[in-house]
């Protein structure tokens, strides 16, 4: 609003305009903070509130979203008021520029220095460096060097700084090419997979992480965002307050259709995980480069990554259903989802069983 009609040589096409975007922006963004702040003081309450008896009030994560459902409709509001101030700018402006020429090339000129003027800068100090760009430029490389081999040297030299667990192990091909569908699709943006260690944490997922856990994952998946309920623990047997052991049908069905099996569901379906086949081209590859930064695989064993992965598939694919195929997508992310939790517990994955 400043610039383009100077540029264009040209008063403002409409300054009624001009308002009417700052109101409704700034009504937008009111209209989507507020909100957001509202819904998450209001689940996070929800998440720690007990019953008498010290039971959670809440157990099942679906509560806590469908409390907040108007929170999202009301931000949606805000979102597209914000667009509309934006598009209201974007016309005026548009508007404005039709109405001038541009002005390619202006005259500039500023006020000569005054007497005196350079002998007072010239008394700091660093104005040595800052008329020799060169020799500035140098040695701030080298300052960021120094510092960066202060942080970086003693923990390359470290083997390992975080403590191990016994009972964790890479993931098997299936998985590892489940997980990289997982965080293809986003499902990391809203489900973390980090247990607090509080209580109503505990109680509703399972014991809390641990950073050993996480020694193989590449990238690690720890965060906050929570959209949808924690995932750290999905594969466990053993079932927090409201939570029983899914099998692999019950995770078909809730990625071909969330609402089938979990209704007022907000999650998005995946029916293409379903109908795509696996792509395993670079299973081999991924092996042997995870390998290459410290993953415990077997040595020679990508020569024996795809054939695991389809013993695998196939008991997976026996566990879900007659739907289910061995070589679609879907079959490794169960694989990935069913194993998760399962180290820590020295337990079996159900995706590799059938009860």
């Amino acid at each position: 609003y400043y610039i383009i009609p100077r540029i264009y040589n040209t008063p403002l096409h409409s300054l009624k305009l001009a308002n009417w975007h700052f109101w409704v922006s700034t009504l937008g963004i009111v209209f989507y903070a507020i909100p957001m702040y509202w819904g998450g003081i209001a689940q996070s309450l929800m998440w720690k509130q007990f019953n008498a008896d010290g039971t959670l009030t809440n157990p099942d994560f679906l509560q806590t979203v469908t409390q907040i459902i108007p929170m999202y409709v009301i931000r949606s509001v805000g979102g597209t008021m914000y667009l509309v101030g934006f598009l209201l700018m974007a016309w005026n402006l548009l508007k404005t520029m039709k109405k001038g020429k541009l002005i390619a090339n202006e005259s500039a000129s500023a006020p000569a220095m005054s007497k005196g003027s350079e002998d007072e800068h010239s008394r700091y100090k660093h104005r040595i460096l800052e008329r020799k760009p060169i020799w500035f430029t140098i040695l701030i490389f080298v300052a960021i060097f120094i510092g960066g081999v202060v942080e970086y040297v003693p923990m390359a030299l470290v083997k390992d700084n975080i403590p191990r667990i016994s009972g964790v192990k890479p993931y098997t091909p299936l998985e590892l090419e489940g997980r990289d569908i997982y965080i293809r699709e986003g499902c990391n943006t809203c489900h973390s997979q980090m247990i607090r260690p509080f209580r109503s944490e505990t109680e509703r997922y399972g014991e809390y992480s641990k950073a050993g856990e996480s020694i193989y994952d590449h990238p690690f998946l720890w965060g906050s965002k929570r959209t949808g309920p924690d995932l750290a623990r999905e594969g466990v047997k053993e079932p927090a307050q409201g939570r029983f052991w899914r099998t692999n049908a019950w995770h078909y069905d809730h990625l071909i259709d969330p609402r089938k099996v979990s209704p007022g569901s907000i999650m998005p379906a995946y029916p293409w995980l379903a109908a795509n086949a696996l792509d395993t081209s670079l299973t081999e590859k991924k092996i042997r480069a995870l390998t290459k930064i410290g993953v415990e695989y077997p040595q020679g064993y990508d020569k024996q990554a795809l054939a695991d992965l389809k013993d695998q598939a196939a008991k997976v694919a026996k566990c879900t259903g007659a739907e289910a195929k061995a070589d679609s997508e879907i079959i490794a992310v169960i694989a990935y989802l069913q194993r998760l939790g399962t180290d820590i517990k020295g337990q079996q994955s159900y995706a590799a069983i059938c009860d």
